[in-house]
């Protein structure tokens, strides 16, 4: 595996929201919990129901969330990129991980907070306290908002609704996207069949409104797309 510069901690950590804002003298503690771990694609940060020894920042790469059903199948949950955190709750909740966690690329750099080190300043620092609540309040709204989505969109608006917010490239006069994950994986986080996420992108091909490469879709009606995720009218997108 090729080696990779060693991120900037500091300043990542100093971009999180839950940091964001902090003075030096509570950030130093901070700083003191995080070591930096390097994994490839596949290798579990831990798996479901391991105790929780601490919560973890992307600082390059990506990571999967995901459950297994009984059956053994995968569900994944969540993928997260750079500049995200994640597995807070599991540390201030019972200690356990609810899901699993895996790398996504290789590699991948996380920066992990040691659990009781930095519980053990969460109790005695009441400014790093109230910034954290702030910023895991905002991520629960947009969880809420979230599952809104999910409950009331069509499966075609919510992943028209995904392709728009994916980070875009001009490509030929036209707006390309990059999927993060395997499209198996896509199709879990939205709730939605492998299936049904390919006759999706056939649909939408044949009607001119993307073009498909593997991993790199092209949007060649952006309003179009725009409509569908703003509408979730299942009689224009169902699969």
């Amino acid at each position: 595996m090729k080696a990779m510069p060693s991120p900037d901690i500091r300043a990542l950590l100093a971009r999180l929201p839950h940091f964001r804002g902090l003075p030096e003298d509570v950030l130093e503690p901070v700083l003191a919990t995080a070591s930096l771990l390097e994994l490839r694609a596949g290798e579990d940060v831990f798996r479901e129901g391991a105790r929780c020894d601490g919560f973890f920042v992307v600082a390059a790469g990506r990571v999967k969330i995901y459950r297994l059903a009984e059956d053994g199948r995968e569900h994944v949950v969540h993928d997260i990129g750079p500049g995200r955190s994640f597995a807070e709750a599991a540390l201030f909740h019972g200690g356990r991980f609810p899901a699993g966690a895996a790398a996504l690329e290789t590699p991948t750099q996380l920066v992990k907070l040691d659990g009781a080190a930095f519980l053990e300043l969460f109790e005695r620092e009441p400014r790093l306290g109230t910034s954290m609540v702030g910023s895991l309040c905002t991520w629960l709204h947009s969880l809420l908002d979230r599952i809104e989505t999910l409950s009331i969109v069509s499966a075609g608006a919510r992943l028209a609704h995904h392709l728009l917010r994916l980070p875009a490239r001009q490509h030929e006069g036209q707006l390309a996207v990059t999927l993060p994950v395997a499209k198996k994986d896509l199709a879990s986080e939205l709730s939605i069949t492998p299936e049904t996420l390919s006759r999706l992108l056939g649909r939408w091909r044949d009607r001119g409104l993307v073009s498909v490469d593997g991993a790199q879709i092209v949007l060649l009606d952006v309003p179009a797309l725009e409509l569908l995720a703003e509408a979730g009218d299942a009689r224009t997108d169902s699969p």
